[in-house]
């Protein structure tokens, strides 16, 4: 065993950006990152936007790192599938039974998407090749159904829109993005995606599907076409069964992103951090990838009394037509909303999201700029009055002197 090897599991963001990190923090020992999917790491992002519309095939996606691999002395192995973890003897199994030996062990393996029954042989979207396939079932489409509300399924009816399909979206729930954004928000949702020309159908459930023509709970049937599950996603943590690594909804760990196990920390997708006011959190977004990667590989390296924690308030956001909706914090569905600045009907506001008077989050659509100004508030769980009172954004922000 190579006690100085740490060892990545998951080449995507998280995966990717743990490496380079720590070998920006110095760390020149031995590295392996392992990922499933035969292609070098990719931005997920644009696979629900630009990718899944642009004339071009997307064959390598957009890559995550311009620069040489070689330049971080990687070991890194694709189309590599690990099945297996022993945390006693601190090997991980490999498709075909072979074992790897780790000093420690970052756990990066994110999320696989769920599926319905009811729409069995459905299109997802996770993966690159899942973009290609869904690609060349919507070229020539005339409609595309997509079951899910949330953000993945608004921004690919959004592009299949864009792109001049028709589109009917299904929501479950009473409002797209509802668990995200909350109903005043989602309301804002269903209706830039109706301005759009979507048909928004939400409080349905599946009831079938056959022939490319899905019916729903109330008896209707909807058009023929290529249908998209987007209904979520589900932690990859099956190669973790019986290893002792302490699993719920994904991969539990303590502030720092260290897991049950000796010497096991995870990041990502898959990882499950306590939060002071949500108990545990796990959280699919971009940045959280990226801001977990980053803490992890300090948190590796450091003494334990030099480890860190997470700082500041989580974000997301979702290019949906021309429209950039952007979130700070983690509002819930019944948190007190204030519009702020701007005009929900013109999908262009500031939202604030508070409970019992204190700042929870932030929502803008098309407003990037006063959703950052309010970025150190909804961090510190300001008072919703000071805030309002302050108005941070009508104010233009302080721009270095030219000299």
């Amino acid at each position: 065993m190579e006690a100085g090897r740490i060892m990545i599991v998951g080449a995507v963001l998280g995966g990717l950006r743990t490496a380079e990190r720590l070998r920006r923090l110095g760390y020149d020992g031995p590295l392996t990152l392992i990922g499933a999917e035969a292609h070098e790491p990719y931005d997920r992002p644009p696979l629900s936007k630009s990718l899944l519309v642009q004339e071009d095939d997307p064959e390598r996606g957009v890559p995550l790192r311009t620069a040489p691999y070689a330049d971080l002395a990687l070991d890194m192995r694709l189309g590599v599938r690990v099945t297996g973890l022993d945390t006693a003897r601190k090997t991980v199994v490999l498709d075909g039974g072979r074992t790897l030996d780790y000093g420690r062990l970052v756990i990066a393996t994110g999320l696989r998407a769920r599926t319905l029954p009811a729409l069995a042989g459905a299109h997802v979207l996770r993966s690159l090749d899942d973009c290609m396939a869904l690609r060349a079932g919507m070229r020539g489409a005339r409609h595309v159904t997509v079951v899910g509300g949330g953000v993945l399924g608004c921004e690919i009816a959004a592009a299949a829109r864009a792109g001049g399909t028709e589109v009917t979206l299904v929501e479950l729930l009473d409002r797209p993005m509802a668990q995200a954004l909350g109903p005043h928000a989602g309301e804002v949702v269903a209706a830039l995606h109706r301005d759009r020309g979507v048909v928004v159908r939400c409080g349905r459930r599946v009831a079938g599907a056959a022939g490319g023509r899905v019916r729903l709970d109330d008896g209707s049937v909807l058009p023929p076409g290529p249908v998209v599950a987007a209904v979520g996603a589900v932690p990859d943590t099956g190669w973790l069964d019986g290893s002792g690594v302490r699993l719920a909804d994904g991969v539990v760990c303590d502030r720092t992103g260290r897991t049950s196990a000796p010497d096991a920390w995870a990041v990502g997708d898959v990882a499950r951090i306590p939060d002071p006011r949500h108990g545990t959190v796990r959280l699919e977004h971009w940045t959280n990838a990226a801001d977990t990667a980053a803490l992890v590989a300090h948190n590796l390296l450091a003494p334990p009394g030099e480890r860190r924690e997470p700082a500041g308030a989580p974000y997301f956001w979702s290019d949906q037509y021309d429209v950039k909706i952007q979130c700070l914090g983690l509002p819930r569905p019944d948190d007190d909303f204030t519009i702020a600045a701007g005009d929900p009907g013109e999908f262009r506001f500031l939202g604030l999201y508070s409970d019992r008077g204190t700042v929870t989050g932030a929502v803008a659509f098309g407003m990037p700029g006063p959703l950052a100004r309010c970025r150190a508030a909804v961090a510190a769980g300001a008072s919703v009055t000071d805030l309002l009172s302050s108005a941070p954004w009508n104010r233009a922000p302080v721009r270095p002197a030219v000299r």
